[in-house]
């Protein structure tokens, strides 16, 4: 269980003035999740086979077309991708 408050670092004891138990060391790891960037490929003409122009759109949090791409907790990229797989001409990039 991770401890908050400014105490979190230091070592407890009778001299520390922390009242709450914590850890000598501090944490070399917090708790993250896995980042990710949701990719659109667009063909103009609707056919996917090699040497057919297609079209690169990054998408954001929200599955809105950005100009840059934006890193999107790995989840919701991966439910953006569900919902946006079955248009035609289209292929989904989760990178």
């Amino acid at each position: 269980m991770p401890l908050r408050g400014p105490c979190r670092l230091r070592p407890s004891g009778p001299r520390s003035g922390c009242s709450t138990p914590s850890p000598s060391m501090a944490r070399t790891s917090a708790p993250c999740c896995e980042l990710r960037t949701l990719v659109l490929h667009t063909y103009p003409d609707g056919i996917k086979a090699y040497g057919h122009e297609r079209i690169t759109t990054p998408m954001g949090r929200r599955g809105k077309p950005v100009k840059k791409l934006r890193l999107i907790a790995a989840e919701k990229a991966f439910a953006l991708a569900r919902k946006f797989q079955g248009r035609f001409g289209t292929t989904v990039s989760v990178i």
